[in-house]
């Protein structure tokens, strides 16, 4: 399965879409604009959640938990690290890649690759493709590629400042 995500440059609302290969929307992303803590919502094209991604606050590196149809399914926590990040996700998944560049691996709990997000370049605005390889599990593989999407760019965004 493979989707994508176009960002416009100027947007007045935390929000953008997933589209699938027919440039349809599929998925609604949303985000609190002001907010302590990140609070993100995964919806269909009729509105309804599939999930939501929570910021937990009080520690010392970023953690977010992540529901799904209303059940918390895991957290992922992001690691110190001096010169890279690294997340540690509850279910036993994990991620490699370049983070800084929204190019990495999602490999599930039998160490096989079940999602990647590309980002693609020379674009007006941010573009991405994210390949999910195991389609069953394709909200929980999508909600670790948001969260981790989100915190680089809420870590870009106040270093920025």
């Amino acid at each position: 399965m493979k989707l994508y995500i176009k960002e416009k440059i100027f947007s007045f609302h935390n929000r953008y879409f997933i589209k699938d290969e027919q440039d349809k929307n599929i998925l609604e992303i949303s985000s609190k604009a002001i907010s302590i803590g990140s609070k993100t919502w995964v919806k269909d094209p009729n509105g309804k959640e599939l999930a939501y991604i929570e910021q937990e606050l009080f520690h010392l590196m970023p953690n977010y938990n992540i529901y799904i149809n209303g059940q918390k399914e895991f957290s992922i926590k992001k690691k110190f690290k001096l010169f890279k990040n690294d997340y540690e996700i509850s279910n036993n998944y994990r991620v490699e890649g370049n983070f800084l560049a929204h190019s990495f691996i999602v490999y599930n709990n039998k160490d096989e690759k079940v999602g990647e997000i590309t980002r693609k370049y020379l674009t007006i605005g941010d573009q991405y493709i994210i390949d999910i390889f195991d389609e069953k599990d394709y909200i929980l593989i999508l909600t670790i590629i948001v969260a981790i999407t989100n915190d680089i760019d809420r870590a870009q965004a106040a270093s920025s400042t």
